[in-house]
């Protein structure tokens, strides 16, 4: 099994959201990469430049550089980024793992499992600038529906690195999957059972649909990288030994 990873962080966040995560799996041997995603962390492009090609792109590019075979993990919105990883180099992937993600079939956008989601709490709370083209959340939201599971010390440190505004391009931009290259890619999933964003039914509805090879639960909110580090970090591990 490889021993390399790429976790790719979701929506507001950059790689620094991993932080926790990637220590643990550093000291158990493993090599862990944390980019950023275009127009996120210290790549602040403006938001028209930000799409899903550009997001799909600059992974393809960090996974094709690496040596042998990856375990690419993303979060929330990049469930749909490794995807299309997977589906463009599937040769390059050992496995897909979807951290509360969004496991889309062929044909599905972000926004539209999100408008799908009657459990969830977040994507009504959301407002939009004046030609649509990036989505924000007020600190209610973002304590109440994101991180709602996650001590006080670790909403104070990840407040300030969050966008102002996340592209929405990318989130409205339907996935297109086959068979014969992404279908065929081992997929591994980890649920947050406290998730507001993505409800666990919704969750489990998308698991239902696409397959996985193994579900993890985890008690945690829809960042798990912050409520619940230990444990997301020893999900992720596990999917080396299966």
């Amino acid at each position: 099994m490889s021993k390399t990873f790429v976790l790719v962080h979701g929506a507001w966040h950059g790689g620094w959201a991993w932080q926790n995560v990637a220590k643990t799996m550093t000291s158990a041997g493993y090599t862990v990469i944390t980019p950023d995603l275009p127009g996120h962390g210290d790549d602040r492009r403006p938001l028209a430049e930000v799409t899903m090609e550009a997001y799909v792109e600059s992974i393809s590019r960090i996974v094709g550089e690496l040596p042998g075979k990856v375990i690419l993990a993303g979060h929330s919105m990049s469930g749909a980024v490794i995807s299309l990883v997977g589906e463009r180099h599937p040769d390059k992937i050992r496995a897909l793992v979807y951290v509360c993600a969004f496991l889309l079939p062929d044909g599905k956008s972000v926004l539209q499992v999100m408008g799908e989601d009657a459990d969830a709490e977040f994507g009504s709370r959301l407002s939009f600038n004046d030609d649509q083209s990036g989505a924000r959340f007020d600190d209610a939201t973002f304590r109440d529906t994101f991180y709602n599971a996650a001590p006080e010390a670790v909403i104070q440190r990840a407040k300030p690195q969050l966008l102002a505004y996340q592209a929405t391009a990318p989130l409205g931009t339907p996935v297109q999957l086959s068979e014969s290259r992404f279908g065929r890619l081992p997929r591994f999933y980890i649920k947050s059972l406290q998730d507001k964003v993505l409800s666990p039914s919704m969750q489990q509805q998308l698991i239902d649909a696409q397959g996985c090879t193994m579900v993890f639960e985890l008690d945690a909110d829809h960042a798990p990288f912050a409520s619940a580090p230990e444990q997301l970090a020893q999900a992720l591990l596990s999917v080396t030994a299966i």
